[in-house]
């Protein structure tokens, strides 16, 4: 592991399943931040190279999901994914105790980290992708559960800093 924190924290991942998915692709990491009220952070891992560096981000206790599959997929955002997104909004809040609320992201300038939102309806939705500029790229979905068979997700919960994984408030 690079950057602050005590080496174990680093290889619970680098012990785990990642790695070896890593080499088949890429992943869409969320971290649910323990004692955060509900705060996380995403990002895109797309190699090794950035695995050291989501590593090095990660905070201590939290429990962080790794997705290779496509629940939350990647594409350029068009007229025709903007009426895709509206449908899926539509599907969900047919689904008893669901809102409608998908996640879509993009990516930072530094290609790792991920800029999200919560929309549920198409003023959310727009306002969100009217920040895109002009390399509309995003990535949306449903939002994802802590999901762990090893293959498509694989969740971990984070060692606290003295070295002790626990269950916390996520």
């Amino acid at each position: 592991m690079t950057g602050p924190g005590p080496a174990w924290l680093g290889r619970t991942i680098t012990d785990s399943p990642v790695p070896r998915r890593l080499q088949v692709r890429p992943a869409i990491v969320l971290e649910r931040i323990a004692r955060g009220g509900g705060a996380a952070n995403w990002y895109r891992c797309a190699d090794h190279a950035s695995l050291a560096a989501v590593n090095a981000e990660l905070r201590p206790g939290s429990v962080v999901s790794f997705y290779f599959d496509d629940r939350i997929t990647g594409c350029r955002y068009t007229p025709e994914v903007r009426e895709q997104l509206l449908r899926l909004m539509c599907r969900l809040r047919d689904i008893p105790g669901e809102t409608g609320d998908i996640v879509v992201g993009h990516l930072a300038d530094d290609q790792l980290h991920m800029t999200v939102d919560f929309p549920s309806g198409p003023e959310g939705l727009d306002e969100f992708t009217g920040t895109l500029g002009t390399d509309p790229w995003i990535y949306f979905g449903r939002f994802p559960g802590r999901d762990d068979d090893g293959t498509d997700a694989v969740t971990l919960t984070l060692p606290d800093l003295d070295g002790i994984t626990r269950a916390h408030p996520h």
